[in-house]
């Protein structure tokens, strides 16, 4: 997206301003996940062979049929969140259950680290702004910060996240989620642990691999996902 001759806003910069469950559900995500589910299938069966790969498949089916049958309204509690996206978590959550039954808990959670570190960038990277995007704003860190806050302003909207600003200078940007919809979901299904090892690693892993080609290091101590009050996720300059 980078434009020669001029700098660019931060509000045309790639999905800016939209919600994380606008982003997942667009097509063009929907494409990059179809791709990323043939590298999950492949490594199911290298990890559980080939029937125990279906196995999983028919469970996980029955498994989200269950969880669609239970309450859910109380989501919606925190904002209009859109009733697909509730139910792309309830598949993931189904997922996570299953996997968690077949393998144990601490060999699904390795699977699922081994699968983000191959996938996370390749999934991501296309929908999000890239660091070149960022630095084509002028103050790339800045550029940074708006867009996140962006983001954080649209998910609070919708009823994804609950989030407190906490610090926010020219050289540290840091928040609290008090809330999170996936957490949620995976508290009531009974597979936190899962959820860490995908949704929370996933940032961990994507954050730590393109944001320091921008001068920006990312930490966090916290997660809602291990039991924690809140997620406390701080990006500073490097230098």
């Amino acid at each position: 997206m980078k434009t020669k001759g001029r700098v660019m806003k931060v509000e045309e910069l790639k999905n800016y301003g939209r919600p994380l469950s606008d982003v997942y559900l667009d097509p063009e995500t929907e494409k990059i996940g179809k791709k990323v589910m043939k590298v999950i299938q492949r490594e199911l069966r290298r990890e559980l062979g080939t029937m125990g790969t279906v196995k999983l498949l028919l469970e996980v089916r029955s498994e989200i049929k269950l969880l669609k049958k239970r309450d859910w309204s109380r989501l919606k509690e925190h904002g209009p969140v859109d009733d697909r996206f509730i139910e792309s978590i309830l598949q993931q959550a189904a997922a996570m259950k299953v996997l968690g039954k077949m393998m144990g808990m601490d060999r699904a959670t390795g699977f699922y680290h081994r699968l983000i570190d191959r996938v996370q960038y390749d999934a991501s990277a296309p929908i999000l702004p890239s660091v070149e995007d960022f630095k084509a704003c002028g103050d790339a860190f800045a550029a940074f910060k708006q867009y996140a806050k962006g983001m954080i302003d649209a998910d609070q909207r919708v009823g994804i996240h609950e989030i407190d600003i906490i610090e926010d200078t020219p050289k540290a940007f840091a928040y609290n989620v008090k809330y999170c919809i996936w957490n949620e979901v995976a508290k009531e299904v009974g597979v936190s642990q899962l959820c860490y090892a995908v949704r929370c690693y996933g940032d961990e892993v994507l954050f730590n691999s393109v944001l320091p080609k921008a001068g920006i290091t990312y930490k966090r101590t916290a997660t809602l996902t291990l039991g924690r009050s809140v997620c406390d996720p701080r990006f500073e300059l490097a230098n």
